[in-house]
């Protein structure tokens, strides 16, 4: 399974528009970034990426307009499912409830929060249940056993797509090699899940090429979470879009 992450508005919303559009025949989820000012979870290739975008004017609702589009477009509609992700401050400050609903309305069925764990915040995990939105946990190599299986539990009992299985401790950002504590790391989650349809593991933080996505894979992964690649790709293009779109669609096609 391969699931892209675009971030919302760099170097503008047309542009992340066709970028989905080109992604999709090939993702099985696609994670959407809502920039953020001060973010904690992103790495250098991803802030700079937020920082753009809200230089040019992005905001909630403009990303919120575009999904709507995207799931609109007749015919050729994207069905692929697309998740959030962001960071509480974006959510709370739009009002809980109401971002909710509007994410049910345009036809984002997920969200991933870095800054708000596990369990922290009940009744938003409560109030996200009753709007059909899923709320896509996070393990870390430091996570113990005892609160991985809690959030595996989490994760199956809501139906959520995957649960997102950070490789290593630190920020996003593309990495020359996997490490063999990032392969045990995979191992030891992928033991405490099981095998089954309800209990999908995805790996993101680092991943940059077919070949380390296949080693995570081999490891138990279910699939790979890419973003600071795909940046890094359409950002050597400059002014050249479409050449952008042709080179991430055969990036997506290898992964």
């Amino acid at each position: 399974m391969f699931i892209p992450y675009i971030c919302c508005g760099d170097p503008n919303l047309e542009f992340t528009y066709k970028l989905v559009r080109t992604l999709a025949p090939y993702s099985y989820v696609i994670e959407l970034g809502i920039p953020f000012s001060d973010p904690i979870a992103d790495g250098k290739t991803i802030q700079m990426a937020a920082n753009r975008a809200l230089a040019n004017g992005v905001t909630v609702e403009k990303i919120f307009g575009m999904v709507e589009r995207l799931r609109a477009d007749g015919t050729d509609k994207i069905e692929v499912p697309l998740v959030f992700m962001t960071y509480f401050n974006i959510i709370y400050a739009y009002g809980c409830g109401k971002f909710l609903k509007r994410m049910k309305d345009v036809g984002v069925q997920g969200l991933i929060i870095p800054d708000l764990p596990f369990g922290e915040d009940s009744e938003f995990e409560s109030l996200a249940k009753s709007c059909g939105i899923s709320i896509i946990n996070l393990i870390a190599p430091n996570t113990t056993d005892e609160r991985a299986e809690q959030i595996l539990e989490n994760s199956r009992t809501t139906h959520a797509p995957f649960t997102y299985l950070v490789s290593s401790a630190g920020t996003t950002g593309t990495k020359d090699g996997v490490s063999a504590e990032s392969i045990e790391f995979v191992k030891r989650i992928r033991t405490l899940a099981g095998n089954g349809n309800n209990n999908r593991l995805c790996v993101g933080f680092g991943i940059s090429d077919a070949e380390q996505a296949k080693r995570f894979v081999e490891a138990g992964a279910d699939g790979v979470i890419v973003g600071s690649k795909i940046i890094e790709i359409y950002s050597r293009h400059g002014s050249e879009p479409e050449n952008a779109l042709k080179e991430i669609e055969k990036f997506a096609q290898g992964i």
